[in-house]
């Protein structure tokens, strides 16, 4: 009897280990809305997926005109579209623009990277992240107090064409949204481990 409650015990242990790894690298499949007529969608992907340059991202769309990044090295964008152009690669935890020519609803497929740090610039840096997709985080002022010297974070609302910002004064407490990159400026270069559940 003894070594039927050890043997429960021991494969609940193991199962309950099992759940906390699978949960902190989940998988996700997620609808993301990209808005046409000079939207610019600023997206967020999964740390781990299957698109390994902009080509990639541009065909699997279907609809793209365009797909950048924002280069912090050069101050500029780079653009890869139906003429060609940059094809640059995919790196984790970076938020993509996405330019499409009507509205579609792009289904992305992959999973957490936990062990990930984003390197975020100083100096005026635009640093366009992708937030995990469990975030802890429900809002701007959230993410704002996990972020190491941040001094900013801002959306693109498609909406009204303009930023949403928030910052150590206030400003736009915006939701963080699934599927969304945001933008982070920080006082100082810093590394950081975005929290997840």
């Amino acid at each position: 009897m003894r070594t039927k409650v050890v043997l429960s015990i021991a494969t609940m242990l193991m199962l309950v280990i099992g759940v906390a790894a699978i949960a902190s690298n989940m998988g996700f499949k997620i609808d993301i809305s990209l808005k046409a007529g000079g939207a610019s969608n600023w997206v967020s992907l999964p740390y781990h997926n299957q698109y390994t340059d902009a080509a990639s991202i541009f065909t699997d769309v279907g609809v793209a005109t365009q797909v950048s990044r924002w280069d912090n090295t050069t101050n500029t964008f780079q653009t890869y579209g139906a003429r060609g152009g940059i094809d640059f690669s995919i790196d984790p935890g970076q938020a993509y623009l996405v330019k499409v020519s009507v509205n579609k609803d792009w289904i992305v497929v992959g999973s957490h990277n936990p062990s990930l740090a984003l390197s975020l610039q100083a100096g005026g840096a635009s640093n366009w992240i992708s937030v995990p997709y469990h975030t802890t985080a429900a809002d701007a002022a959230d993410l704002f107090s996990q972020i190491p010297n941040v001094s900013q974070l801002s959306r693109w609302d498609n909406t009204t064409n303009t930023f949403q910002t928030y910052g150590a004064r206030g400003g736009i407490n915006f939701p963080i949204t699934k599927g969304e990159g945001v933008l982070v400026k920080v006082t100082s270069a810093a590394s950081w481990t975005p929290a997840h559940y």
